[in-house]
């Protein structure tokens, strides 16, 4: 055998095999020369030398065995992963609200409303309403417009509906063409409904004679205030 001055230093090839002189069995191969080298590669390996070296170490009783270290992914693959969205409940269909607007409070009964959203209400309580010129703007004195009424106007004339039970049509709201004033048609205070054979005695014989007005008009006044004037075309009501 020869001795240890007559072996060689370890070459590049050494190196590219994972011979590091930095390692125990690097060191122990040189010391025992490259005959061992197969019973070096055969012994377990003790000593971390670098990122590439494994540590074997045996599981103790009743513990897991150390999970495998997780594969990279492939070149060129992209790793998608799937949010995961929570079952919302189904939305039912939402019915058509039903508020009492005769109980609105005195601040909110002076809210404005549209003539879209007032005309709303008055179909779902069974009110209809007529234009002689078939039209809805404020601005034209032959349509019937319904916008910037006050929402204690339109609960007056639903509570009439509901309480007479007699058809209520609606021929003059807030459009131009009625008298001004403070409590007017413009200022969403009174509507304008057609004479019936229903309504008309509901009117005379529920509330009370409050006079005549300048025009002539005979006057009848209910108990919440409302006011109804008995023109020749129709009745012409305030409600404050």
């Amino acid at each position: 055998m020869p001795s240890s001055h007559d072996r060689a230093a370890p070459t590049d090839w050494d190196y590219e095999l994972g011979f590091r002189p930095d390692s125990s069995w690097a060191r122990e191969w040189l010391m025992t020369g490259s005959n061992d080298v197969v019973d070096l590669l055969d012994r377990p390996m003790t000593e971390s030398a670098g990122p590439q070296d494994r540590t074997a170490v045996e599981p103790e009783a009743g513990q897991r065995p150390p999970r495998p270290p997780a594969a990279e992914p492939a070149a060129g693959r992209v790793r998608v992963r799937t949010a995961r969205i929570s079952k919302a409940h189904p939305r039912l269909p939402r019915k058509n609200a039903r508020v009492d607007l005769t109980r609105v409070l005195p601040r909110q009964g002076a809210m404005q409303m549209t003539h879209a959203i007032a005309s709303g209400w008055l179909k779902s309580g069974g009110v209809r309403t007529k234009s002689s010129g078939n039209c809805t703007s404020k601005y034209v004195h032959r349509c019937t417009s319904l916008d910037s009424v006050r929402t204690g106007t339109i609960a007056g004339i639903m509570e009439l509906k509901r309480e007479s039970k007699c058809p209520i049509m609606v021929t003059g709201g807030t459009e131009a063409g009625h008298a001004p004033g403070v409590y007017s048609h413009g200022n969403g205070y009174k509507l304008d409904i057609s004479h019936n054979s229903c309504v008309d005695p509901y009117i005379t014989k529920n509330y009370a004679k409050a006079g005549v007005r300048s025009d002539g008009a005979p006057l009848y006044r209910s108990d919440s205030g409302t006011i109804f004037a008995d023109e020749s075309s129709h009745w012409d009501i305030l409600f404050r």
